[in-house]
C-alpha cells in the first residue's frame, strides 16, 4: 500500500505559529528549515516536516524518535518503511510505502521549450510539442523523471533524457501521474518487482496540525 498526503501551503498560519511548529520537528528537519535563505523555502521545509510527521503517525511511527539515516546520495531512509517528500510553490507532498518510493510535485513550466530541447529525448520532445497542452505535458514528463530518480535514490543522472517518463514501467519500477491541474502536476514512482500488479495507492489532501499530542 502506498499512501500519498498532499498539502496546500498555509503561509500565514505557519508563519504566525513558526516557533510552535518548529518545535514539533526533530533536529535534522529543523536544520532543513533554518538553512533556507528565503521565507518561502523555510515555510516549505516546515510544512514538509509536519506533513511527514503526520503521515508517519498514521503508520504508528513518531518522527521525533524514528531512526532516520541517509544513503550515500543524501536520501533520508528508515528501516522497514519508505518515504519521500516533494514541494514546489505552495504545494507539498509526502509518500509512505512498503516499497522504495519517489514523489514529485511541480509548478515548473517551459514557455519557450528550452528545457525540453536541452533535457528531453527526441521522443519526449515530440510528445511535448504535439500535446494539446504542451506546458502540462512538459510538467507531466518532468515530474515522472524526478519521481523515478527519487525512488532509485541515486540523484539526477548525467543524461536527464535517459530517465524514463513515457513508459508506465521500467524494469522493477512503475511510474504514475496522480494529479494534473492547471498549476501543478503530481507524479509517483515505486520499485515493486513481482508485486507490480497489486499496487494500491491512496491519495488525500490534508490539513496540518500546528502541534502534535
Amino acid at each position: 500500500m502506498i499512501k500519498v498526503f498532499f498539502y496546500n501551503l498555509d503561509k500565514e498560519g505557519l508563519a504566525a505559529n513558526w516557533d510552535r511548529c518548529l518545535a514539533q520537528l526533530p533536529e535534522w528537519r529543523r536544520e532543513s528549515c533554518l538553512r533556507m535563505k528565503f521565507e518561502q523555502g523555510r515555510l516549505q521545509q516546515l510544512a514538509a516536516g509536519l506533513l511527514l510527521r503526520l503521515a508517519l503517525r498514521e503508520e504508528g511511527v513518531d518522527l521525533m524518535t524514528a531512526d532516520i539515516t541517509k544513503n550515500e546520495h543524501g536520501k533520508p531512509m528508515m528501516e522497514g518503511l519508505y518515504f519521500n517528500i516533494s514541494h514546489s510553490g505552495d504545494y507539498i507532498a509526502v509518500a509512505i510505502a512498503d516499497y522504495p518510493v519517489g514523489i514529485d510535485v511541480e509548478i515548473k513550466t517551459d514557455p519557450d521549450l528550452k528545457i525540453t530541447e536541452r533535457f528531453y529525448s527526441e521522443e519526449e520532445q515530440r510528445a511535448v510539442r504535439d500535446a494539446e497542452d504542451p506546458q502540462k505535458e512538459f510538467r507531466r514528463l518532468w515530474t515522472r523523471k524526478e519521481a523515478y530518480v527519487k525512488c532509485t535514490g541515486t540523484g539526477i543522472y548525467d543524461s536527464v533524457a535517459k530517465i524514463p517518463s513515457l513508459v508506465e514501467r521500467s524494469g522493477d519500477y512503475r511510474i504514475f501521474t496522480l494529479q494534473e491541474e492547471e498549476e501543478y502536476t503530481l507524479s509517483l514512482a515505486v520499485r515493486c518487482g513481482a508485486d507490480a500488479g497489486r499496487i494500491e495507492i491512496s491519495h488525500e489532501t490534508v490539513g496540518l496540525p500546528l502541534s502534535f499530542p
